[in-house]
């Protein structure tokens, strides 16, 4: 029997690996980088899920339809493909249990995120959701290479540079290894290659579907440049299409680094830091959109402070929402990509405004809060919003980032490639940021996460099924 071949080594790549080892299969992982991980333990904020056993114990209601309601809207009508957002979300509950009970992985908290109509984002107590959860399945992995059955293979610092085709099949692919050899494996082929969010290369993918945004930073590895996407549209015989290419998102809020503050690459500030409390301020102090709105919107939002001359954006955060996000904004500190401030009038005078004026941004925001007067950007979630300003806050430098890309591979909602007839390529299939069309115009925060849990699973599946 043939081994599934996974190509990419992130959250998606990895839990396909799982899939086809638990359905019966081999599986062959490679990845050019020489660590596994991608994007996916970089993710900071969580992974979503709805109507899970964390939200029960937290008595929180949620279901697959609310959710479904939620990621359709903003997606957008024009983009949404309901049977792509249905295996999204109708699997979302099983994705996270199959995290917590198979690999041990801590998702007992649960917070809001911008778009969502209910509190759906898992993580745990300790650090970064995405290196919690991929670096399990990573060590979960490593071990199962390690048995005597040989059943899994991880092969890193291979790049592959053809899939290989007999007819319409896919048979295999050939990948260059660590001494630029040419090696040619068999088997089904399984794309997890992540977005191109860092391809800014002058005929990229960026510079042909998004011009515009070429001059932007970007949060993605240098490993995201679209290499899936060139794979599976250049194959000889039936052909792969690519879909929705020019929905970027565009992220709201990268750290500006003031020791480096013109560096293309940039850490992301998570949507959590929002979620927990976080403002958005202008350099006067006065706040100018509702925090939990979706990235979009806020990206719009900024775009219009800054070309205004309204600029630096200040995402600024209480005690209280600091404490929640400790192991964030500790790390976030210790990068000088967050300042502590010893109360709001040492922030005053570091941005050069009265200490009236941004107290009374404070005193309006907790009003709203309280219900006694409506906040004048609709804002109807807030958390953490009695903020003593004699005690500390965090502050950091913010500015829109490329963050991640929903156009991609066409699939179905069983992860197989279909070509430009909408068929399936026997043989083919593709999981996770390479994939398009699963969150139309703009991706829900907390869904990246689950969107490479859910379709590496149904893709590892279909594949060992196909051997």
């Amino acid at each position: 029997m043939d081994p599934v071949i996974v190509v990419g080594g992130g959250l998606s790549g990895l839990s396909a690996a799982h899939s086809v080892l638990e359905h019966g299969g081999k599986v062959v992982l490679l990845d050019k980088k020489p660590a596994l991980g991608g994007n996916s333990v970089k993710a900071s904020s969580g992974i979503n899920g709805a109507g899970t056993q964390s939200q029960t114990r937290l008595n929180i209601s949620d279901s697959s339809q609310s959710f479904y309601d939620d990621t359709l809207k903003s997606a957008g009508s024009e983009h949404a493909r309901p049977n792509l957002i249905t295996a999204l979300t109708s699997n979302s509950a099983s994705a996270i249990e199959w995290l917590i009970n198979n690999f041990g992985v801590d998702l007992s908290l649960v917070s809001m995120l911008g778009g969502h109509s209910t509190p759906r984002t898992h993580r745990g107590t300790g650090g970064a959701p995405g290196w919690a959860i991929t670096s399990a399945l990573m060590k979960r992995l490593v071990a199962e290479e390690a048995k005597s059955e040989k059943r899994a293979n991880i092969l890193k610092n291979a790049k592959v540079v053809k899939l290989l085709q007999t007819g319409d099949k896919v048979t295999g692919v050939e990948y260059e290894d660590g001494q630029g050899q040419k090696v040619k494996l068999a088997g089904s082929v399984l794309i997890a290659t992540g977005g191109f969010g860092a391809d800014f290369s002058p005929a990229g993918l960026i510079a042909t579907h998004r011009a515009d945004l070429m001059q932007l930073p970007t949060v993605n590895g240098d490993h995201a440049t679209g290499d899936g996407h060139v794979l599976v549209t250049s194959l000889p015989s039936r052909s792969g299409v690519l879909i929705d290419m020019n929905q970027v998102q565009v992220h709201p809020t990268g750290f500006i680094d003031p020791a480096q503050p013109d560096a293309k690459t940039k850490f992301l500030a998570a949507e959590a830091l929002r979620g927990v409390g976080g403002l958005l301020l202008k350099n006067d102090g006065s706040r100018f959109v509702d925090e939990m709105e979706k990235r979009d919107l806020v990206t719009a939002k900024m775009w219009e402070v800054i070309q205004n001359g309204q600029g630096p954006v200040r995402l600024v955060l209480g005690v209280q929402a600091a404490t929640e996000l400790k192991s964030h904004c500790d790390f976030y500190l210790s990068k000088g990509l967050m300042k502590k401030f010893a109360n709001l009038q040492e922030l005053a005078e570091s941005m050069q405004v009265s200490l009236t004026d941004l107290h009374a941004t404070f005193t309006s925001h907790k009003s709203y809060a309280l219900g006694q007067e409506k906040d004048p950007f609709g804002k109807t979630h807030f958390h953490n919003s009695d903020i003593n300003i004699e005690e500390p806050f965090l502050v950091a430098l913010i500015t829109p980032v490329v963050h991640y890309t929903m156009g991609g591979v066409l699939v179905d909602e069983q992860a197989h490639v279909l070509d430009a007839s909408g068929k399936p390529i026997p043989g083919l299939y593709a999981s996770g940021e390479v994939i398009g069309g699963v969150h139309g115009k703009n991706r829900l925060g907390g869904s990246s996460l689950l969107e490479a849990v859910v379709f590496g699973r149904i893709a590892g599946e279909m594949a060992a099924r196909s051997q």
